[in-house]
């Protein structure tokens, strides 16, 4: 909590920054202060803190619904006191996080709902690829025998059981926005359903059960491959195997297979290991080779975003490249009319969640806040005339409601003060620096977006480098903290994906019992202690507590007493 002093007359926060080997005080003027403070502030976070850190991870003990998660959020927006400094969310594309958002406008009186929605752009190019990929699953008819039964885990059955509890969000959505959803999964809509069973291929199906039955046959299969490798002079490795819950997965094991034709056709091709069924031919071959070829960018479009660095600016050129190779790929004759029927398939996907763009202002705001794009990319790539002006007043409408009349460094304010104080320091005559004879300032707040707009697109590397450069913060004032905002949106959810996946790594089956409690304590304790924000004396504090006494009621939640995990920064 920051404590309020005053420099000169001038208000502002006062912060003990309380990261490892640093106890420094951090200053944020509150008038003519503000915009040089709050730069410095923004410096001295990143480097003591880090990108981001995990503010909270809280049990939600109702069902994920859209509203349920709603309320949770807002609570906890309201506990930290930022409920009105929420500019944009980003979340996956569930149905219930669409519902959430719609609710957190109701919630938070300064969040705009759908117009400040950024959808996880990582979780948009996984839909595409599920979509592309789902006509080589075809699906065994209901009530036709599984010869492959006794091989499935009962994992699977654990599986279903937790998916239900998504189902039930789903359908408590429907039922409050009265629509009936047609995804069978989160966000991905069947596109393929109209399609004839005969173009349904089960080339990736095959894979993925030679890639099982290995695994999984330890006195067997998994020997006889190891010897097949060694007979070739290959490194031994493990068959990947294609996970539904692993984005890129397919991707990895279709390179796998092919990095290893040699070796596959000859492990197969055994008559004695009985895997002679899932044989490819050679047209198969041919289609996993051209499969891999499409999906590769998809990959490397999950690896870049996977990354700490892009941000929503990425999102539109993205998309519109990826497009553009769906779109040749699926009328190129080099492919298999499977794959470019599964193009087209994945291309109605990715157009359907480009329209989406339309209804978030964030986008377009970040495009043209982009010195190395401004309007110029909406141009280039053909926009109508139209969009691009709706696109430009999208930007000064904001600018001008929420930007252009702050406070900034140098305003009137603290001007006469500081121009005193110089003087009589230096003994200057006053009319040396006359203002009704000094040139007109170029600050105006009014006139920084078309001034900015006015100059040609310009090359550069880090954009938030490029705003927070002393110059350009001098040139543009306001319009810079408004870049700053907007640039700083984060493309992606995967931070978020990365803690329930530490989640599930922590929450094991041998220690199944963990309360909520604990598992936020370690999910956060992981998280901070990276940042060097746990001190020593903490860590000792919390290992010589009491163990749990054994007569505790097995069935119920032990609790531990109200501020044990707390970590005082």
């Amino acid at each position: 909590v920051p404590t309020i002093e005053y420099i000169k007359d001038h208000k502002c926060h006062a912060f003990k920054c309380s990261a490892k080997g640093c106890r420094q005080t951090i200053r944020r003027y509150l008038d003519t202060g503000d915009a040089q403070s709050t730069r410095n502030m923004h410096k001295h976070v990143k480097k003591c803190w880090g990108e981001d850190v995990l503010y909270a991870a809280v049990q939600t003990r109702n069902s994920h619904s859209g509203l349920n998660l709603a309320k949770v959020f807002a609570q906890i927006l309201e506990d930290f006191g930022i409920s009105d400094k929420i500019l944009s969310v980003t979340c996956d594309n569930a149905s219930a996080n669409d519902t959430m958002i719609r609710k957190l406008e109701t919630l938070l009186l300064d969040f705009p709902g759908e117009m400040n929605h950024m959808r996880c752009f990582a979780h948009i190019v996984n839909l595409v690829a599920k979509s592309l990929l789902k006509q080589f699953y075809a699906k065994s008819k209901r009530g036709a025998p599984d010869s492959e039964a006794e091989l499935m885990p009962k994992l699977e059955e654990i599986e279903d059981e937790l998916e239900e509890e998504e189902m039930q969000a789903r359908i408590e959505d429907a039922a409050e926005s009265g629509e009936v959803e047609p995804e069978s999964e989160d966000g991905l809509v069947d596109e393929v359903a109209e399609m004839s069973a005969n173009e349904q291929k089960e080339l990736a199906k095959n894979l993925c059960k030679i890639a099982f039955k290995t695994l999984h046959s330890t006195t067997i299969l998994l020997p006889a491959w190891k010897s097949t490798l060694k007979d070739l002079g290959m490194k031994e490795q493990i068959i990947l195997r294609d996970v539904s819950m692993r984005w890129n997965s397919t991707y990895d094991m279709v390179h796998f297979v092919l990095e290893h034709k040699r070796a596959m056709r000859a492990f197969v091709g055994d008559t004695k290991l009985g895997l002679d069924a899932f044989e490819l031919t050679t047209q198969e071959w041919s289609i996993a080779q051209q499969l891999h070829d499409v999906l590769h960018i998809l990959k490397d479009a999950t690896s870049f975003f996977f990354r700490g660095t892009p941000n929503l600016v990425t999102v539109i050129p993205a998309m519109d490249h990826i497009d553009q190779h769906l779109t040749s790929d699926s009328l190129d004759t080099k492919f298999h009319p499977t794959i470019r029927a599964s193009l087209n398939v994945a291309k109605r996907t990715l157009n359907r969640y480009y329209t989406m763009t339309d209804l978030s202002e964030v986008y377009r705001i970040a495009m043209v806040l982009h010195p190395q794009h401004k309007l110029t990319y909406f141009k280039n790539a053909k926009w109508e005339q139209e969009w691009i002006d709706t696109a430009r007043d999208i930007v000064r409408d904001k600018f001008e409601r929420s930007y252009a009349s702050r406070e900034v460094e140098g305003d009137e304010d603290g001007q006469p003060e500081a121009a005193h104080e110089e003087n009589e320091a230096t003994n200057t005559n006053i009319f040396d620096n006359l203002p009704a004879l000094s040139a007109p300032m170029a600050n105006d707040g009014h006139d920084e977006l078309e001034r900015y707009l006015s100059t040609d697109p310009e090359p550069i590397g880090d954009v938030l480098a490029w705003w927070s450069h002393p110059k350009h913060a001098a040139d543009f004032p306001r319009l810079s903290r408004m870049a700053l905002d907007y640039l700083s949106i984060p493309a992606t959810s995967i931070a978020v994906e990365r803690v329930f996946s530490h989640g599930h790594l922590l929450l094991t089956h041998v220690r199944n019992r963990l309360s909520a409690q604990t598992m936020r304590a370690l999910l956060c304790l992981g998280d901070w202690s990276l940042l060097g924000l746990i001190k020593d004396s903490d860590v000792v504090k919390v290992a010589s507590l009491s163990d749990v006494e054994d007569d505790e009621d097995p069935m119920e939640e032990y609790m531990m007493d109200l501020g044990w995990d707390s970590i005082n920064l």
